[in-house]
């Protein structure tokens, strides 16, 4: 796989998600417009999680006459290098199947084994649980992507992508290290159970290890020497912005994994935290409207509750108020992000 492939690769995933940043934009408009065919396999697949998206708020899609139908679009020969992006989202999940460039090589050279690299992305307010090759075990949370291969055979590390928040209970094997990474930091264990949050644009990188051991190394820098190492219950966090760590013991990690199942957990948080989970999970931007607010502690469990009812849960037990922005459609026929505004409560 290229790097150039790669690259497109993950802006088609985060297009989906409208993550991407200006520049990206340039780059992916740049692709679509060199060719016809990069064209139709781009609307393709813009339709293909358009429809599954139908499918979660209760329609019924064909995913499968629709895969067929691109799939026949595809065709491959000696003098032409082409990349196929098949997109299968299934109750809100979008699966990935990629071969780029390399299908040439599959194709010419078939005793080689070849290595597909698959994506799976997370629609907001939904989580997914599958197994990677090696019977490692993946939650992962709402608005998120991970990048890994079909198979770790020949690799030296089983090296996966992460981009939000996944839970992981990975498969012990002492030859070959499991390695999260992240934009910031690599997470490289053996065998062991712990959480990663690493949503883009969020202040913090957050790692809480449930069992085992881990070592947190820079990211991409072929440097295997640890910045630090936790052991179980520990929590490190890494900011974004001033580049450095700080580790703490917790007595429980509930509040880190407890949206495996279905849960939104604060305990003793403070605003900022609040409003980072609810915007991941519900796909909404947050504004704090008065600074007051920012010495506010939360302590609250919610299971299954929609996002307006957690706001109002939230205001009756502290005192805030809150007003929602609902989204609208722009020129392009694209709807902006529902907007939520929170100010202190004025009891006069």
């Amino acid at each position: 796989m290229t790097n150039t492939n790669k690259n497109i690769e993950h802006l088609l995933a985060k297009s989906v998600f409208e993550e991407l940043s200006k520049d990206e934009k340039s780059q992916l408009n740049k692709w679509i417009a060199e060719s016809e065919e990069n064209a139709k396999d781009y609307e393709a697949y813009q339709q293909l999680w358009k429809k599954s998206e139908e499918l979660v708020v209760g329609d019924v899609i064909d995913v499968e006459d629709s895969l067929l139908k691109t799939k026949k679009r595809i065709s491959f020969s000696d003098s032409k290098k082409r990349w196929l992006i098949i997109a299968r989202q299934v109750a809100a999940v979008l699966l990935v199947s990629i071969t780029i460039s390399g299908l040439y090589t599959y194709f010419s050279v078939p005793e080689k084994e070849h290595v597909v690299y698959q994506d799976i992305s997370t629609a907001y307010g939904t989580q997914t649980e599958f197994e990677l090759a090696d019977g490692t075990k993946v939650w992962l949370n709402s608005g998120s992507r991970i990048h890994y291969p079909n198979s770790f055979n020949n690799m030296e590390e089983r090296r996966i992508e992460l981009v939000g928040e996944a839970f992981f209970e990975v498969t012990k094997n002492a030859e070959k290290p499991f390695v999260v990474q992240t934009s910031a930091l690599d997470v490289k264990v053996l065998g062991t159970a712990f959480n990663v949050s690493a949503y883009e644009n969020a202040p913090d990188l957050t790692v809480a290890l449930k069992e085992g051991k881990v070592s947190l190394l820079k990211a991409n820098s072929g440097d295997d020497n640890a910045l630090v190492s936790l052991t179980p219950n520990e929590v490190a966090v890494y900011n974004n912005k001033e580049k450095d760590i700080v580790i703490h013991k917790e007595r429980s990690l509930n509040k880190y994994n407890a949206w495996k199942d279905g849960r939104i957990v604060f305990f003793e948080d403070g605003i900022e935290t609040v409003v980072q989970k609810l915007e991941n999970w519900y796909n909404v931007d947050v504004e704090i409207a008065d600074e007051e607010l920012n010495e506010l502690i939360f302590t609250a469990t919610f299971i299954n509750e929609s996002l307006e009812q957690v706001l109002n849960l939230l205001s009756i037990s502290s005192p805030i108020d809150y007003s929602i922005i609902q989204a609208s459609k722009n020129k392009n026929g694209i709807y902006s992000k529902r907007k939520i505004i929170i100010k202190e409560r004025n009891n006069r």
